[in-house]
């Protein structure tokens, strides 16, 4: 109470204060990646550069983090109008949301005022900026609010915590006795109104108020707020909190043309899907935030962001090997191959003396002994292969031969202990030796290998020969190569199930295959490390609403016994495993229910956190459990893999001086672009159009590099390819079919420029099912299973709630001579599935005669 008295006191009590102090407004350049709706309280969002973090939540309150230290917690407004001790909360008022990658926008509105708190994080400084914009027809008081902290991540701690208003600054000291880690909140239009204690932080908020006498005063002007911290001297921080205060305006000007470059090089993409375009830029944005330059440990990726509230990390807001490995599949397919190298470079510096690499490094590693005190920092054996696939995934697309040659010898290590975790000696990585891999408790780890962690070491296994290659080891590539027909054989032989007609999950000491369904076995196929037939037998047990949602893939079968909603490894969807699962299906061909998990991950970029994705969501509901972190690196991967390697089926090898266009994308594009595809030193662009009875391609380079081109299109089975022309001439082509596509092949050199031309006799085709999935939903989309045509009849598999009615929009309908399982309706078929209990799926064919 008596806190209270003195704030309110500080608060009124001065009659004549100048107005503050200010900068001039700013005009928010145009953005069309902007998202804006109306804000939702409880929903998260950040702005984050480099050096420091502002993670809250769509109220305005947040905690600040300066690497690794986490400054202050539950910053907030609070407005007080004319002469009123009544606080109006900004969490009552705020009313829009409005993101760029720049800056984020929060606008708060009463009857009488607009305020909008424009939320700046500078890349490579540790600091944020807030310009508060004011519109108000009556005197204003804005009270900030704040719990000061200054504690380095889990599991470090330091003690003697003190908060102080410096008047000459206008801002507070948050410090500690060793003056070694500091922090500085505060406007140059505020005055301090808490009472601070020199010794000790206080129980209740520090606030500081900024008054506002003469509204019209304030147009044309933006009220700045700085915050600035980390570890070094007071005064070289107090230099870092001026410097931002400064010139503010300068840093929003630097965020946007950074993230201007960031958008420009890399891959774009035009289609005539919106929502996709906008996701996989907003991926660009989330996997860029998660670079961190750590003043101990050096610069690299953590694994995702997210408040910690009274905790010590900020989500996942460590180092993790395994998630960066992951990521780098994302980042070198559009061509972000300097921020993959840095994430590389970093995780060698910890590799352990027998070659494994770290699984998670705490970013307070400068404040305690990681390694030796605590058991987590190597735990997973999946990393170190994982480490191998990334850096050849890196070297294939940028024939950086010479950090192939300077990381020579963690490669090796790298592999050799990967190589001595085979007790058994059948090719494969045991988990009992190596450690955790694709679940990390419960009765499912009691395994001798899982498939995950044997396809990431077959497809390390399959690297090596190449990187040895690299560097002139001709012996060892040899070796390499041998031993990865072994590994290569073993996992086609050991993970198939014969009975179940899948890749199985596990098997165990005794050889005995674990039965149950799951989604693990994408990680494989994505490679594509099984046999084709088996492989897509294996895909359409995914396919199934058994592991299949309107919003991603199950992590294990909805039928087990083990299967619980919310239970991270045993039910949960995970879009990072929908990632794998997508670009599986595309990968054989599955280019319908691919489309539909792409998607999936697509909608994530924009239902909670705008332009990040979810980690893990409800295998019941479409809804995140609470805990759950709303920006989550390889959940990104959902969006970006699929997309690129998948449904474009773009490929490049530097090496080779090759790349490989097989696009899988829906049957009514009639066109799309990609430009600035970047493979060695060449950048490529590809202009696609479709017509009823022809695809054009036009691909151009902008270094006029010799390159071979492979060109392969899916259409539709039953397409007839009647003819390809190459630069006006008539060339050969091959032809590839599946259960679902035929995909003529054609190879062409490419200097310049290229021109291909492909007529076809077209037929009927299916377009993906739509999904009006929203936050809350149960599963209840249409599911295709699985296609096989002979001679003139289609024959579709699917699967849908008992009793309900689908529709499924097709192309060249007129083509359609009968349909049975179906009702044809114009260009749409309406299924009616056969009654079965209420609530669940059921299986259902449909069969098409075509004239």
């Amino acid at each position: 109470m008596k806190s209270f008295i003195i704030a309110l006191f500080f608060l009124f009590a001065t009659t004549f204060i100048a107005q503050p102090q200010t900068v001039p407004a700013f005009k928010l350049g145009p953005n069309d990646l902007e998202l804006h709706r109306l804000a939702q309280p409880s929903t998260y969002f950040d702005k984050v550069g480099r050096k420091f973090a502002v993670l809250g939540y769509e109220s305005g309150s947040f905690e600040a983090w300066a690497y690794p230290l986490k400054l202050f917690r539950n910053f907030e407004f609070s407005f007080f109008i004319g002469s009123s001790t009544e606080p109006i909360k900004a969490k009552d008022i705020v009313r829009y949301i409005s993101v760029t990658p720049e800056a984020t926008t929060l606008t708060y509105t009463y009857q009488s005022f607009t305020v909008k708190a424009i939320y700046v994080t500078p890349i490579e400084e540790p600091g944020a900026i807030i310009f508060l914009d004011v519109s108000s027809t009556e005197p204003l008081t804005i009270v900030c609010s704040f719990l000061p902290v200054l504690q380095p991540m889990w599991p470090a701690g330091i003690g003697g915590q003190s908060a102080r208003w410096l008047d000459d600054i206008k801002a507070y000291q948050i410090s500690e006795p060793t003056r070694k880690n500091s922090a500085f909140i505060g406007s140059p239009a505020a005055a301090g109104i808490s009472y601070t204690p020199a010794h000790m932080l206080s129980d209740v908020p520090n606030q500081f108020k900024i008054l506002v006498h003469h509204p019209d005063s304030l147009k044309g002007k933006y009220i700045p707020i700085i915050m600035a911290g980390g570890k070094g001297s007071r005064d070289s921080i107090k230099a870092i909190y001026k410097r931002l205060a400064g010139n503010p305006e300068q840093y929003y000007h630097q965020n946007f043309s950074y993230y201007r470059s960031l958008r420009s090089n890399t891959m774009q993409v035009q289609t005539p899907n919106k929502e996709l375009n906008l996701a996989l830029e907003w991926a660009k944005v989330a996997y860029d935030n998660l670079m961190v330059n750590n003043p101990d440990l050096g610069y690299g990726m953590v694994a995702g962001l997210g408040p910690s509230g009274t905790g010590g990390r900020p989500g996942f807001g460590w180092f993790f090997g395994g998630d960066a490995f992951i990521n780098s599949f994302s980042l070198n397919g559009y061509g972000a191959y300097e921020t993959v190298r840095d994430a590389l470079a970093f995780t060698q510096q910890w590799q352990r003396a027998d070659g494994k690499m770290a699984h998670e490094l705490t970013q307070a590693g400068g404040y305690v002994n990681w390694w030796k005190d605590y058991p987590y920092g190597y735990i997973h054996g999946d990393t170190s292969p994982f480490y191998i696939c990334s850096i050849y995934d890196y070297y294939k697309m940028t024939g950086d031969v010479d950090f192939i040659k300077k990381s020579w010898n963690s490669i090796k290590r790298a592999y050799d202990w990967s190589l001595s975790t085979d007790e058994n000696n059948d090719g494969l990585m045991d988990n009992a030796k190596a450690g955790l891999g694709a679940m990390e408790y419960g009765p499912l780890t009691d395994i001798q290998s899982d498939i995950y962690t044997g396809a990431v070491w077959v497809r390390a296994a399959y690297a090596m020969p190449f990187l040895a290659q690299a560097v002139g080891e001709q012996s060892f590539a040899k070796k390499a190569q041998e031993y990865y027909t072994k590994a290569s054989k073993t996992f086609k032989e050991k993970f198939w199930d014969e009975n179940n007609k899948q890749y199985a999950y596990a098997f165990t000491a005794n050889d005995e295959r674990v039965d149950i369904a799951s989604p693990w076995s994408s990680v494989g196929l994505m490679w594509e490390l099984g046999e084709p037939d088996k492989s897509a037998k294996s895909l359409e047990k995914i396919n199934s609403a058994e592991l299949s949602t309107d919003w991603g893939t199950r992590s294990i079968s909805i039928k087990s016994q083990y299967f619980e909603a919310l239970n991270y490894n045993y039910g949960a969807v995970w879009p990072f495993l929908t990632s794998w699962v997508a670009t599986a299906q595309y990968k054989h061909h599955f280019a319908l229910q691919g489309y539909n998990s792409l998607m999936a991950s697509v909608r994530h970029t924009f239902d909670n956190s705008l332009g990040q994705v979810t980690e893990v969501f409800s295998g019941e509901q479409n809804i995140w459990p609470q805990e759950a972190v709303a920006h989550q690196g390889f959940c990104t991967a959902g969006v970006v893999m699929p997309f690129v390697r998948g449904m474009l089926g773009l490929e490049g090898d530097a090496i080779a001086k090759s790349v490989s266009f097989a696009p899988h994308v829906p049957a009514d594009w009639d066109k799309f672009l990609i430009t600035e595809y970047h493979v060695g030193q060449e950048y490529f662009s590809f202009d696609f159009k479709r017509e009823k009875t022809k695809i054009t391609l036009d691909v151009k380079t902008k270094n006029g590099l010799p390159y071979s081109l492979t060109f392969a299109p899916a259409l539709g089975i039953g397409h007839k390819i009647l003819a390809v022309q190459a630069n006006g001439q008539a060339v050969r082509w091959k032809e590839q079919v599946s259960s679902q596509t035929i995909q003529p092949i054609v190879e062409v050199p490419i200097k310049n420029a290229a021109h291909i031309e492909i007529t076809f006799e077209p037929t009927v085709e299916l377009l993906p099912p739509s999904s009006d999935t929203k936050t809350g939903d149960t599963n209840k989309g249409l599911k295709i299973i699985s296609t096989t045509r002979k001679e003139n009849e289609l024959k579709i598999v699917v699967e849908g709630l008992a009793n309900e009615i689908y529709n499924l929009k097709l192309q060249n309908s007129e083509l359609i001579q009968s349909v049975t399982g179906a009702r044809l309706q114009g260009n749409t078929l309406d299924i009616l599935f056969p009654n079965g209990p209420q609530g669940e799926f059921v299986r259902h064919s449909i069969s098409i005669r075509t004239k």
